[in-house]
């Protein structure tokens, strides 16, 4: 439990909510509205439902947002509550024989195989981005690698999975989705993996692993620096994921090799023929890791995936699904819709593609068809976007954005002063605990009774008083009100950042101070 979070449990919307979700995973769902709900409220609504819904599901939950860079915040937000959470961002294809970063890409693979492993509370992501095309399910488990001091294999095989896998060969490994062979010592780079040390302690990330094989048995595995080759962590165990999203074995090249030929022989323009003959001479000789990488493979994804798979795919379990500013998410679907038919359009008028291999994402209708499979929760503070949908219930929250009282002391006495007046329980959020001290010190001075939240045991929501402020210093949400239960959580630290609070008023009698026990 955290203070800053339950309190809205005590709004009697959000019991009555939480019945509905209950409902909604026993019985068919229908949609339900929670609106009214400011940023602070709106935060600790997701990350308290999120809690309460986990054991209703085995499936972790999925947060749709309208822009990247809010469901960079809401990651961030839930890590500070110690939800696990994972940003699945959209992918930029590339359909030119270019080099392109595959930053996203690794980071696509790393949530589909968190979500595989039962390792995420919840993903966040935009509605273009869950319908894009990707590896489907079992193609990515074939092509992880389990390695252990009980794994047989040949360092010839080894290198062969690496180059099924997406892994690139070089003389050197100086980067992630690399791999390099000396002898009977294979050294790879996975940009995302899980290994165990030797005292038993599961490492993940991204991290160079150096694999020493006498035949065919690991004899050791280690980390290593790319810089100066020296060993670091010995390793027991390794799962390396994939380094690319569009694996193409030698069946796929066959097929792939065998449709570029195809238009190949139907294609009349000069500079159409030429990109299409650099991409026939790109699949080399398809023999193992001889062949180039293919730098334009995103344009054949329904060619390699023809089951066509996207994020969607990979929640087989009912799911709970919140959607925020729904509105704002329902017109990213449609720009993005309306981007990728120009992609097209303009794909198949240069002539370098079949129609049946240019589809690159689900139709914005799977989108809603989605949610339906879900027990769907639409987050707004106002109604936008769900005139005409059949709800299963709106629950209407009464709730006030509170700005930060930095460098405001006076303001914070006035406020607080209504709100213990109007019979609120009140809670002031500072950056740290010395803030929190300093602040009780002022306060107390200033006549109110103070208690502050203790590091060894965390106040609840239940343990607010009317008659007293509570100051905590874990300043994770935006400030807010909640006027039903009468509950007022206040900032005098915005965005992390450091604010000093200006005495503007004499002091009065000193009150008592405590701590929370």
């Amino acid at each position: 439990m955290n203070l800053l979070t339950d309190a809205i449990r005590l709004d009697g919307e959000y019991e009555q909510l939480f019945a509905a979700v209950k409902r909604g995973f026993r019985d068919k769902a229908l949609p339900l509205l929670a609106n009214g709900l400011c940023e602070g409220a709106s935060d600790a609504f997701v990350t308290s439902l999120l809690r309460d819904a986990a054991s209703l599901t085995p499936s972790p939950a999925l947060i749709v947002c309208a822009e990247e860079k809010e469901c960079l915040r809401v990651k961030d937000m839930l890590s500070l509550f110690g939800i696990t959470a994972a940003f699945y961002p959209v992918r930029d294809l590339t359909f030119y024989n270019i080099s392109a970063s595959h930053e996203y890409e690794h980071e696509r693979i790393r949530v589909l195989s968190g979500i595989l492993s039962g390792a995420f509370d919840a993903v966040i992501t935009t509605p273009d981005a869950m319908l894009g095309y990707t590896i489907p399910a079992e193609r990515l488990q074939d092509a992880t690698l389990t390695l252990d001091f009980d794994t047989r294999i040949e360092p010839d095989d080894l290198c062969l999975r690496l180059v099924e896998a997406g892994y690139a060969r070089v003389d050197m490994v100086d980067g992630a989705g690399q791999f390099a062979r000396r002898g009977g010592i294979v050294d790879v780079y996975p940009p995302m993996g899980t290994f165990v040390d030797e005292d038993g302690k599961e490492i993940g990330g991204a991290h160079p692993l150096r694999i020493e094989l006498f035949d065919d048995e690991i004899d050791r595995m280690v980390f290593f620096d790319i810089d100066s080759q020296r060993t670091v962590t010995a390793i027991t165990s390794a799962t390396i994921p994939p380094a690319r999203e569009i694996l193409c074995d030698e069946g796929s090249r066959k097929a792939l090799a065998k449709a570029i030929k195809d238009r190949l022989r139907t294609c009349r323009d000069d500079e159409a023929r030429q990109t299409l003959s650099a991409e026939l001479a790109s699949l080399g000789t398809g023999e193992n890791d001889s062949a180039s990488e293919l730098h334009f493979i995103d344009k054949y994804i329904s060619l390699i995936y023809p089951e066509r798979v996207s994020l969607t795919d990979y929640f087989e379990r009912k799911p709970l699904i919140l959607v925020r500013s729904t509105s704002a998410v329902n017109d990213r679907l449609k720009a993005s819709a309306k981007q990728m038919d120009m992609t097209v359009t303009e794909l198949m008028e240069s002539g370098t593609i079949s129609s049946t291999y240019a589809e690159y994402q689900k139709a914005p209708v799977e989108f809603e068809r989605f949610l339906d499979k879900g027990v769907t929760v639409h987050v707004d503070s106002l109604s936008y976007g769900m005139s005409g949908k059949r709800l299963g219930g709106i629950f209407g929250f009464r709730t006030r954005h509170m700005v930060s009282y930095a460098e405001n002391f006076a303001l914070l006495c006035e406020d607080l002063t209504g709100y213990m007046r109007g019979g609120y329980r009140t809670v002031v959020m500072t950056e740290n605990e010395t803030a929190a001290k300093n602040l009780a010190d002022m306060l107390s001075e200033h006549g109110f009774d103070v208690v502050v939240e203790s590091a060894k045991r965390p106040l609840s929501a239940t343990d607010l008083k009317k008659e007293e402020i509570t100051i905590v210093w874990r300043n994770f949400l935006f400030g807010y009100e909640l006027i039903t239960p009468r509950i007022a959580l206040l900032s005098t630290n915005p965005d992390g950042k450091t604010a000093t609070l200006s005495v503007q008023s004499k002091p009065a009698r000193k009150k008592k101070q405590r701590e929370g026990t």
